[in-house]
């Protein structure tokens, strides 16, 4: 009897050592760091939009009370980076914080003149300084958000990246838009929004070619942001007549869209 078990328990190691050979160790993907990555790719479009916001207050946009919008967006990324340093101490992630807050700070000096007396000349300094340096910002919370993909080993983190990156790139559509509305002597506008277009099509494509599409509801959600890019183009293009609140809802619908995407394939992952 003895000796069986002793079988018994070395066949059942070497199954063991077997199958975490072939899985790799993989385990679930735990919630906190699900919760991360869905914070961190609302806090990127979050960020975008906080220079829509900005452009419009400047051009006298009153849409839902851009100010307060603003006040409040600042408010959540500050929240949500000191959730990241109490919940994460991996260094990756302590790096990222500690350039995130140094690039932070100047740029929320600069959007903090949003709630002066307003001022064209010194908004419009503000606001090259903010297209040109909020980069630095949303720059490591995408590396925070690869990190964590990386970390965890999502099985579909490439279609879960992509969905994230549409609604992001739909804030850096709108955002962009506004800029060009606004008038604003950034030659690099045409180049970020072209970049925006790229990414808010490769995306679309990475999801078009995944298991998800088979799903109805993902199809008809992915379909209407594909619609919305095309929209996009045709009144970037078009000179004179904005359409600056028709543009921001549409953002909007793209950003909740793909947030819906991001939820469904977390589930079914």
């Amino acid at each position: 009897m003895k000796r069986g078990g002793d079988l018994s328990t070395i066949f059942l190691g070497v199954l063991f050592i077997f199958f975490m050979a072939v899985t790799g160790g993989a385990s679930e993907p735990t919630p906190q760091s699900i919760d991360a990555i869905l914070d961190i790719g609302n806090e990127m479009s979050q960020m975008r939009n906080m220079l829509e916001t900005y452009a419009m207050i400047a051009t006298g946009v009153k849409y839902r009370l851009p100010q307060k919008r603003l006040e409040k967006s600042m408010k959540e990324y500050e929240g949500l980076i000191a959730h990241l340093g109490k919940e994460f101490p991996d260094s990756e992630i302590q790096s990222s914080l500690e350039k995130s807050q140094k690039a932070w700070k100047p740029l929320k000096k600069s959007m903090l003149t949003a709630f002066e007396k307003p001022d064209s000349n010194r908004m419009r300094k503000e606001g090259l300084f903010i297209h040109s340096h909020i980069r630095s910002v949303i720059k490591e919370l995408a590396g925070m958000k690869h990190y964590l993909l990386d970390k965890e080993k999502f099985e579909n983190g490439k279609e879960l990246n992509a969905a994230i990156e549409i609604g992001a790139s739909s804030q850096r559509l709108s955002s962009h838009y506004m800029m060009k509305m606004w008038g604003l002597p950034d030659p690099t506008i045409q180049k970020h929004w072209d970049d925006g277009v790229r990414i808010y099509s490769d995306s679309i494509q990475i999801l078009k070619e995944s298991k998800y599409y088979q799903d109805g509801r993902f199809r008809k959600l992915l379909k209407s942001t594909e619609k919305a890019l095309k929209y996009f183009q045709t009144v970037f293009s078009l000179e004179g007549d904005y359409m600056p609140v028709i543009v921001h809802k549409k953002a909007e619908e793209v950003y909740q869209a793909a947030d819906e995407m991001s939820r469904m394939i977390l589930k079914k992952t």
